[in-house]
């Protein structure tokens, strides 16, 4: 709401507060007793976060979309929906929470302040596209070998 009003310093305060309760949330949870299946809900609470993320870059950061929809967003989609057809399947499964990828989100949560404080960078953006699709990448490929690993034996 904050964001269709154009309330960019509220929303910049909110997203620090979310990055920071998410990014906290995650490492106690894996420091606490390992999940053996992906019900914790960290990788879910991590898709909607990137989901409202895109969704404020798109209400504040006007041609955001027009610059950088191509080739990211597409593939990123289509890595994601693999994902979820993966966990569907296999619901048992442990979902690999890898540290690439935590990096990974960790540089996206840097994305929108960035881009509220500084303008339109695109050297930025593209490198935390290129480092989230590299990312959600190898999450895909270890969840396709443990897939098959399991399916072997």
């Amino acid at each position: 709401m904050l964001a269709w009003y154009e309330m960019r310093w509220w929303v910049f305060g909110l997203y620090i507060a979310a990055s920071l309760t998410d990014f906290f949330d995650g490492l106690f949870a894996r420091r606490a007793i390992p999940a053996t299946t992906d019900i914790d809900f960290d990788g879910i609470a991590d898709l909607v976060f990137s989901v409202m993320t895109l969704l404020w870059l798109w209400m504040l950061v006007p041609g955001f979309f027009e610059a950088y929809w191509l080739p990211y967003m597409p593939l990123l989609v289509a890595l994601e929906m693999y994902m979820i057809s993966l966990r569907a399947r296999f619901v048992h499964r442990c979902v690999p929470h890898l540290r690439f990828g935590r990096f990974a989100m960790a540089l996206f949560m840097c994305l929108l302040p960035v881009l509220l404080l500084w303008g339109d960078v695109s050297w930025f953006v593209h490198l935390v596209f290129i480092v989230g699709t590299a990312g959600k990448m190898q999450l895909a490929w270890a969840m396709r070998l443990q897939r098959d690993a399991k399916n072997v034996s």
